[in-house]
Formats: structure tokens, sequence, C-alpha cells
């Protein structure tokens, strides 16, 4: 099968759902609560679109990165035999297919989209004036990210690997990569600006 507009992808699991105990047993989360939480944004490439100028080096056999609606979705998305596909666009935020890691570990960042290295998650304990513990919040983190990966976004924006950026509130989309960690991806228009070096 040839898509014409989209990539197919084999998907062998939604979401790291499984939590190993030290004893061996295994337990599985229950994932309807927290969706976000888990999803697996990455698939083996089956079949890659038609209908686009994709990048030569980019093969069946790759590893694509994608939006999580994949995951949320399941049935628009699937086709059967867990596959599934992702849209692509090379300059519209609607394309879902944001980087391919080679089958020899390079990577090729798709159409304008910019990675950055993902800042991890702070979270800091809340106790109240007695002392009660309350549980956890997240603590907000400044607005800046280090250009990991070149593309046509880097240099629609003027950037280069290694860049530290400023960006807009809430533009950071975390996404895990399939040797657990993590990068933001967002488009060029939400970066404001970049350090000179």
């Amino acid at each position: 099968m040839k898509p014409l507009y989209d990539f197919i992808v084999e998907i062998g699991k939604l979401y790291q759902d499984d939590i190993q105990l030290s004893d061996g047993a295994i337990l599985i989360k229950d994932t309807r609560f927290d969706d976000f939480e888990g999803r697996i944004s990455y698939g083996t490439i089956k079949a890659i679109p038609a209908k686009w100028n994709i990048p030569e080096k980019v093969q069946v056999g790759d590893t694509l990165i994608f939006h999580h609606h994949v995951n949320q979705q399941p049935d628009k998305f699937g086709i059967g035999n867990n596959c599934y596909l992702v849209a692509y666009h090379p300059t519209e935020i609607t394309g879902q297919a944001y980087m391919v890691i080679h089958q020899d570990g390079s990577v090729t960042v798709l159409g304008t989209w910019v990675i950055l290295d993902a800042v991890p998650d702070v979270e800091e304990e809340m106790v109240s004036a007695s002392g009660l513990y309350l549980g956890t919040q997240k603590v907000e983190t400044k607005n800046e990210a280090v250009v990991l990966y070149p593309s046509e976004g880097t240099d629609e924006a003027g950037i280069e690997v290694g860049d530290l950026v400023i960006y807009k509130q809430n533009a950071d989309y975390r996404i895990t990569l399939p040797d657990g960690s993590q990068v933001f991806r967002m488009k060029p228009d939400f970066i404001y600006a970049a350090y000179v070096r």
C-alpha cells in the first residue's frame, strides 16, 4: 500500500502502561485518567507518503516520531494489524509527523519543525502552614531550551544547533523518544529570540 499524504507506522503498543516491581510482578496502569502520561509517540515506518517531497534518507524501517493524537484516537487513525496513519505536512501545524530516527541512529527533522532539548519537569512538595503534606505541583520553568537538530525550521528562524532560544509560553510540546530521552517540538513562529554566542 502506498499512502498519498500520510505515513503508515506500526506501533506494537500505544501506551507504556506496565510497571515492573522489584519482585518481578508487573502492574498495569489504567491510562483512561491521564492518556497523555505514558503515551508512545513513535513507531516503525511501513510506508512513506507519495505526494510529499520526503527526504531520501527517510526509509521504511526507520522510526517516526509523531503527535499523541494517534494514541488518543486509535479508531480514527488505525488501519489494522497494529498500523496507523500519521498525517504529514511540511509547514502546517496539522502535520503530526515530526522527525525520523534512522536505523543508523542519525536523525532527520521533517518540514519546518524545530526540535529542542527538553527541560526536565520539576515538582515541589506542597505543605500547609501546619505542616500537612498536600502533594506535589509542577514548577514552571523558564521558556528556554537548546536546539538539537537542523531542519528547514532552524534555517527559517536563523538559528543553529546548540543555540539557546526563548520560546512562546506553552509552546513546549514534550515527546519521549524510544531511548527514554525527551525533546520539545515547535514551529519557528513560537521562537522569540536566541542568545548571541
